[in-house]
């Protein structure tokens, strides 16, 4: 066995966002690219606002993004998601 890193396989796609994020962790980008805040995603979701802010450090992690905006942009640029209008709680 080598101690040499692995090399990407060619023949296997790049992974999806699905693939890479948690079907909640998409579920909260989604509000982001909406521009919902924290409170309104943690309301929309039935979930507590510290749960919230923990879903986008590992958002933001698993992306390699250094904050929200970054992650809603990067999404939406690669047609990851569509962004839909805010809507009210």
């Amino acid at each position: 066995m080598s101690n040499e890193p692995t090399q990407p396989n060619p023949t296997q796609p790049n992974p999806t966002m699905k693939q890479v994020l948690s079907a909640r962790e998409f579920e909260v980008l989604e509000y982001i690219a909406r521009g919902c805040k924290n409170r309104e995603i943690a309301q929309n979701l039935d979930i507590q606002e510290v749960t919230v802010r923990y879903h986008i450090g590992k958002i933001l992690k698993k992306l390699g993004v250094k904050n929200r905006t970054e992650a809603a942009c990067l999404a939406v640029q690669n047609d990851w998601i569509k962004p839909k209008p805010k809507t009210i709680v």
